[in-house]
């Protein structure tokens, strides 16, 4: 019985080592699937490491224009030389200093000497009412005929006086009983000097007027120098901003490789059969997006050229707008120092603005010295020297000549008596005028101090916001510094996540979905690092325009005369 009852030693033996088999069996049948597809999934891996395989990616603007020999490689300096000689604005501006100048010209006017002459014939008849006057041949009426020939010269002198000299010549025949001339021949010669010794001996309207177009000349200058650096900051800022299109385009086009990388290989998982076909439409589409994104770049490249292009020249025909404009100069970090306190003190120093309030109180002084002036009292000099000259026929009465023989004949004998015979006549006399009271001017000087008040406070006010610029200026440089550190210690963790979790996708321990994200997220680190090295870049431009310390002398003499290379206009 008890041998029936017990199991046979070689059964159990069996049964056990039969479990044993079967346990490995399933140990081992998850491992082997486990390392073959970490195995098919490094075989795209190693793939990926070439792109020979993937569809060719599109040549940037600047790499056709390389090609095909249209790119014009220029720095930045030689880019800002280049647009000071025809920026359109900056000729604009040379032409109102142009103007000022003219306006010189035109106040000195009143100094220019006058010339006049007068040439006539007149004739006179009228009634016989003096004895003394009657007619010879007692007609019953008086009649003269006359003929002039005068001549004038007048000056203004710069010490407010006036110059005038006048030489009159006449003929005269008249039926006067009485006349010893028929005809009278007369010749005068007359010099007259007016000098003021009170008003208007410092200054007077004119010499005032030229002090203040003067003025205008240098505020034409300073507003010349202003639009020049802001040209140069406009034209320095659209530089790196067609360096930050460029480097975006790459970025972008990097990007479409990368989405050109996965989807190759995700459709090479999942011919093998070891991922999704889902995967490979979300490549697909994610491929598409990218390249909408750069062909939206290039447009970027495209339009930044023109916006640089419009800045450079003014002719539509030049070579420039043939060219494609290749930027040489980098957007590499080099820190830019200077303390706040030196930055305000020259932007202080330098600022056109100031400069420019500045001359206004002068204009105001010399207008307020002009309208006191006309209070003071007029005492004028007046100096006058003449001589007349004067011959005719001679006359016989009686047997006797009634002219003497030196005053006998024609009008040139008249001119000779004028320096021989002594007819001469002088004045020296004072004019004086007092005002009694004058209300108007007394207003005019009021509002004078009055507008000179307000200059001084919009003066002031300008200081203010002159200090507001500049610390702004440092606190944005500070800023975009920071913002340059950042972003790249961001673009480097970026690029280390994306490489991770490349290799997490590879062994089967992540999901395409991520891999792409990753993809976007380097590309996205890559560009604001890019703007953030732009950004410093134009924040050290905008200080530099703060302190007034971009424009050099020779970019500024190089600006100078612009306006003559513009074409003539019709």
């Amino acid at each position: 019985m008890r041998d029936r009852s017990v199991t046979p030693r070689w059964i159990l033996s069996a049964l056990g080592i039969l479990g044993l088999v079967l346990a490995f069996t399933a140990v081992s049948s998850p491992v082997s699937v486990a390392q073959q597809a970490e195995a098919s999934s490094q075989e795209p891996a190693k793939q990926s490491s070439t792109a020979s395989d993937l569809p060719p990616l599109p040549l940037s603007p600047i790499e056709k224009a390389e090609k095909d020999g249209t790119a014009l490689r220029i720095s930045l300096k030689d880019l800002t030389k280049m647009a000071l000689q025809n920026n359109l604005d900056i000729a604009i501006q040379d032409t109102n200093e142009q103007l000022s100048q003219q306006k010189i010209l035109q106040a000195h006017g009143v100094y220019d000497p006058t010339f006049t002459a007068t040439i006539g014939l007149n004739s006179q008849k009228s009634a016989n009412t003096n004895l003394a006057t009657a007619s010879a041949d007692q007609v019953g009426y008086n009649q003269t005929e006359r003929q002039q020939w005068n001549f004038g010269f007048s000056q203004s002198v710069k010490t407010g006086g006036k110059f005038e000299a006048s030489w009159n010549s006449s003929r005269s025949d008249n039926n006067q009983a009485f006349a010893l001339f028929t005809p009278q021949y007369n010749g005068g010669l007359t010099g007259t000097f007016t000098q003021p010794l009170w008003r208007n001996f410092k200054i007077d309207s004119n010499r005032g007027q030229i002090k203040i177009v003067n003025l205008d000349l240098k505020t034409s200058d300073s507003q010349f120098k202003q639009k020049v650096t802001d040209t140069i900051a406009s034209i320095q800022s659209q530089y790196w901003d067609l360096v930050s299109a460029i480097r975006d385009y790459d970025i972008k086009r990097k990007s479409v490789e990368f989405a050109q990388i996965t989807l190759r290989d995700n459709t090479k998982k999942v011919e093998v059969g070891t991922l999704a076909p889902i995967e490979v439409t979300d490549a697909r589409a994610n491929v598409a997006g990218r390249e909408v994104d750069l062909i939206s770049s290039e447009e970027r490249i495209l339009s930044q050229e023109n916006t640089l292009r419009a800045l450079i020249s003014n002719d539509r025909n030049a070579e420039i707008w043939s060219r494609v404009i290749v930027p040489t100069d980098s957007p590499e970090f080099l820190e830019y120092k200077v303390s706040l306190e030196d930055a305000i003190n020259a932007a202080l120093k330098n600022r056109p603005e100031l400069e420019q309030r500045d001359l206004e109180l002068r204009k105001l002084d010399i207008n307020q010295q002009v309208t006191e002036n006309s209070r003071k009292w007029q005492v004028d000099l007046q100096a006058q020297l003449g001589t007349t000259g004067v011959s005719g026929p001679q006359t016989i009465k009686n047997g006797i000549p009634t002219i003497r023989p030196e005053l006998v004949g024609g009008i040139w004998n008249a001119y000779q008596t004028m320096f021989t015979e002594g007819f001469t006549s002088w004045q020296i006399a004072l004019q004086l005028q007092i005002p009694l009271r004058n209300r108007t001017v007394d207003a005019q000087i009021a509002q004078h101090q009055i507008n000179r008040r307000q200059q001084l406070m919009q003066r002031r006010n300008t200081e203010q916001s002159i200090q507001v610029d500049v610390r702004n200026a440092i606190q944005k440089l500070e800023t975009s510094k920071k913002q340059v550190e950042t972003a790249k210690v961001s673009r480097e963790l970026s690029r280390e996540r994306l490489d991770g979790e490349q290799k997490r996708f590879e062994a089967g321990l992540s999901q395409n979905y991520l891999v792409l994200q990753r993809q976007n997220e380097l590309a996205s680190a890559a560009y604001t690092e890019l703007q953030a090295l732009i950004t410093y870049k134009k924040a050290i431009i905008t200080l530099q325009k703060a302190m007034y310390t971009l424009l050099e002398s020779s970019e500024f003499d190089i600006a100078k005369g612009s306006s003559n290379t513009v074409a003539n206009l019709k």
